[in-house]
């Protein structure tokens, strides 16, 4: 019952925190909460092919990329809005994530990763060189014109509510493939591959659909941040330490494999992150500086992540309130 109550309260949590930028007049607030969201969201799309294969990728910033440049892209030169534009991205990252998937398939460990870095890096060079089309290094910046169908609005609370949305159907993804056969396929080739597959797991059908459905979901994600800062630059969007490794530290802290992981370590990284950045602008680098000791402290103390530990202490308060017993 402990168990239940537990996993409801993850529910009424994250339909709540909403509330936080919707009650708030503070633009630093409902900022700080935006970025909250629409990070969880996107370590959520990563979580849900590298969390549960244990497959490490660094190349998701490239994913994030191409759904902020295409959307941005496609609005600026033809006008399509970026709803639509937004989905011509996942298209776009999800067709990457096909070919790298397949051409990568049979590689692992740190073979894996670095391939997933070259690929990062291919498209972060390609962004730069073709200048006529992207600006290159100048980066681009979204006319404003507020109204819906741009994407854009005078006030932060639609990106709140937007955001919100984003991190609400990533969670419901994640929960709802965990409970599935192909969840339970694709956490079994995470242990151990070979023997997934002489139970008569398709190995190669499951990764590659995972890994595109991770793609799509992040580009979504990647369109969502362009209009919201109205400006894109490589560095920013395709840059290693800027998005790549963000998902990793995220979903490290947070818990990686586990649907809401992502959502803790959102909350304790990106309020921080942002609050370092605004009151300590004397010390340069004090955020990763912050941001390594956080992880080693994570790794060390619970490298399962933070989410495993706030589970079983609220499932220990309710066993001694009477209201059931921690899951068996």
């Amino acid at each position: 019952m402990a168990v239940k109550i537990t996993k409801n309260m993850r529910w009424i949590i994250a339909f709540g925190m909403v509330l936080i930028p919707l009650a708030s007049s503070n633009r630093y607030l409902q900022d700080i909460m935006i970025m909250t969201f629409l990070w969880a969201g996107l370590t959520s799309s990563w979580n849900l092919n590298c969390g549960y294969s244990k497959r490490l990728s660094i190349g998701h910033g490239a994913f994030f990329g191409i759904g902020a440049y295409t959307s941005s892209l496609l609005y600026i030169n033809f006008g399509i809005s970026p709803w639509i534009g937004m989905f011509a991205g996942g298209a776009i990252a999800g067709a990457a994530a096909l070919i790298l998937g397949r051409a990568t398939l049979r590689l692992k460990g740190t073979f894996f990763v670095l391939s997933t870095i070259a690929f990062a890096e291919i498209i972060r060079i390609f962004v730069i060189s073709f200048k006529d089309l992207t600006e290159g290094s100048m980066g681009i910046l979204i006319p404003y014109d507020p109204g819906f169908i741009n994407m854009a609005w005078n006030s932060k609370l639609p990106f709140a509510v937007i955001t919100w949305g984003y991190m609400l159907i990533m969670l419901f993804v994640c929960t709802r493939m965990e409970k599935s056969k192909f969840g339970y396929y694709l956490v079994a080739i995470g242990e151990d591959r070979e023997s997934a597959e002489t139970l008569g797991v398709n190995s190669t059908k499951i990764m590659v659909t995972s890994f595109v459905a991770s793609a799509f979901f992040a580009s979504i994600g990647g369109s969502i941040f362009a209009q919201y800062i109205m400006y894109i630059e490589p560095h920013s969007v395709m840059g290693m330490i800027q998005s790549s490794l963000q998902f990793i530290l995220i979903g490290i802290i947070g818990g990686l494999g586990k649907a809401f992981g992502p959502l803790v370590g959102a909350v304790i990284l990106i309020p921080l992150s942002t609050l370092l950045r605004g009151y300590f602008t004397d010390i340069s680098g004090l955020h990763g500086l912050m941001y390594g000791v956080i992880m080693l402290a994570v790794v060390l103390w619970k490298p399962d992540g933070i989410i495993i530990q706030i589970d079983l202490l609220y499932q220990t308060i309710l066993k001694k309130l009477g209201l059931g017993g921690v899951e068996k």
